[in-house]
């Protein structure tokens, strides 16, 4: 299916029209404004995924605020994306779209879950009141229980990127978008292997962020 025969389809209804455009200035927004979080990213001083006390207690506000508003835009863009590519996929690859959104919306609730206790959990194990030596020793004990702190974060990535790649071969199938779309939305395996933060992870992250944008544009010009 052609983009110009999609429009054909969908145009006219103003009530639709209306609230797609506001899913389509959702993802816009969220996909843009989470594009500079990795340059704010906390680096461990020991390598790899957890912290120490001394690590977050000089951060522990900015570190906070990050990772909540990253999961809260998570829990806007991720979805946001799913519908408007269920939205756009609406024959040839029609399945796979459906299939692969379902996926995004469950790894979404996992990973921003996740990522709000560990956040929580961080914040007042630094806070003010909290004795150093205390707060260090929950911190370890965190560090040394991955499974619990990091599970539902891991599971939830996991879906939405198998939900995305799956998606992703709906839109190619579907001739609704142009090419380069899927092919940078499918970019997101790259974040599996390249660390997400510093400038790598933000040069990882445009491709989809340019992919995402290109799919809320296609979605809001479908109704228009």
């Amino acid at each position: 299916m052609s983009t110009t025969t999609l429009r054909t389809e969908l145009a006219g209804d103003p009530v639709t029209r209306r609230r797609v455009g506001i899913v389509a200035l959702a993802l816009t927004v969220t996909s843009l404004t989470a594009v500079p979080g990795g340059l704010l990213w906390p680096e461990p001083s020991g390598g790899g995924e957890t912290y120490t006390y001394a690590d977050i207690q000089p951060l522990r506000d900015r570190w906070w605020g990050l990772l909540v508003f990253l999961s809260a835009a998570l829990v806007l863009n991720v979805p946001a994306q799913a519908f408007a590519t269920c939205l756009l996929v609406r024959r040839r690859g029609a399945a796979w779209a459906t299939t692969g959104g379902v996926l995004m919306w469950i790894g979404t609730a996992l990973y921003a879950v996740g990522g709000a206790g560990w956040a929580a959990a961080y914040y007042f194990a630094t806070a003010p009141g909290v004795d150093p030596a205390a707060g260090a020793s929950v911190i370890d004990r965190m560090a040394e229980d991955s499974l619990h702190l990091f599970a539902p974060m891991i599971a939830g990535a996991g879906l939405v990127a198998i939900g995305t790649i799956v998606q992703t071969v709906g839109l190619w199938r579907s001739h609704a978008v142009p090419r380069w779309i899927p092919l940078g939305a499918a970019t997101i395996v790259l974040t599996f292997m390249i660390p997400g933060n510093g400038v790598v992870g933000l040069i990882t992250a445009l491709p989809m962020t340019a992919a995402a944008i290109g799919i809320a544009y296609y979605a809001w010009r479908a109704v228009r």
